[in-house]
């Protein structure tokens, strides 16, 4: 992967193939896909020469260091931009497997959290007002950055992680998977609404640690270590795996 240039805010450009390209994951923060905009992309590209080789540019992605298995950081990429271009390269070696691969030119920027991931979404996309209120991964992207501005203070000891991450701390990724299974309680995306949502989150926070510090001086204690983690991180929200905790978050914040 050459690099061609440096940014002034960090991010590089490179040349890859095609095939590493369509490789990439999408960031599940991106918008849903638009499969007539695709086709439309697929139909010009036919009309001029029958083959994708002009979709060689306009793709971003973003690298966390995100936590496997065994605890390790390792480095993984997200395409966060120019994911319907990229759909037709995909669908065409589907089709043409045998066909010769092709350079293409992306933007690549290192980010340290999903929020930080969700501010560079927003600065390089051109996103209708309507879809704000209606996609709902551009719905749920508010929320989280609203909540990881809230919890993540201590940038040297993230709250909420990208990938997968062991508790007391929080995954963005299965955060942004709770969100989305709530989805139809936002109803607002205005700075009052992620307001109210994280001083609910807070409080919620605030009456789990208590409950905890209580079941830490009893006997037989469930989870003690893991209380004792979340205690020490001030932080326990991570502690149920499901959680079940969002709706009535949203709920009691829709009320406030």
């Amino acid at each position: 992967m050459a690099t061609l240039h440096r940014y002034n805010d960090g991010s590089v450009l490179k040349v890859i193939t095609a095939r590493e390209l369509v490789a990439v994951p999408i960031w599940k923060g991106q918008r849903i896909l638009d499969k007539a905009h695709a086709d439309n992309i697929k139909s010009a590209i036919e009309a001029v020469e029958g083959k994708p080789s002009s979709l060689d540019s306009g793709y971003s992605i973003v690298k966390y260091n995100e936590e496997n298995a065994d605890g390790q950081l390792v480095e993984s990429s997200y395409l966060i931009d120019g994911q319907h271009r990229a759909s037709v390269i995909r669908d065409y070696y589907q089709e043409n497997f045998c066909e010769a691969d092709f350079n293409v030119t992306v933007t690549e920027k290192s980010v340290e959290s999903e929020a930080e991931a969700i501010e560079y979404f927003n600065r390089i996309n051109n996103v209708k007002a309507q879809q704000w209120k209606t996609d709902p991964h551009l719905l749920v992207n508010r929320y989280i950055k609203a909540f990881e501005s809230a919890f993540n203070k201590n940038k040297k000891q993230l709250l909420i992680r990208p990938g997968t991450t062991a508790r007391p701390y929080l995954s963005s990724e299965h955060l942004r998977e709770g969100l989305m299974r709530n989805v139809n309680l936002i109803r607002h995306i205005h700075a009052e609404a992620l307001a109210k949502f994280v001083r609910a989150a807070e409080e919620y926070n605030r009456l789990l640690l208590n409950k905890f510090a209580i079941e830490l001086t009893q006997a037989c204690v469930k989870d003690e270590k893991l209380k004792e983690r979340a205690i020490k991180a001030n932080f326990a929200l991570a502690y149920d795996t499901k959680l079940d905790w969002l709706s009535d978050v949203l709920t009691q914040a829709s009320k406030n």
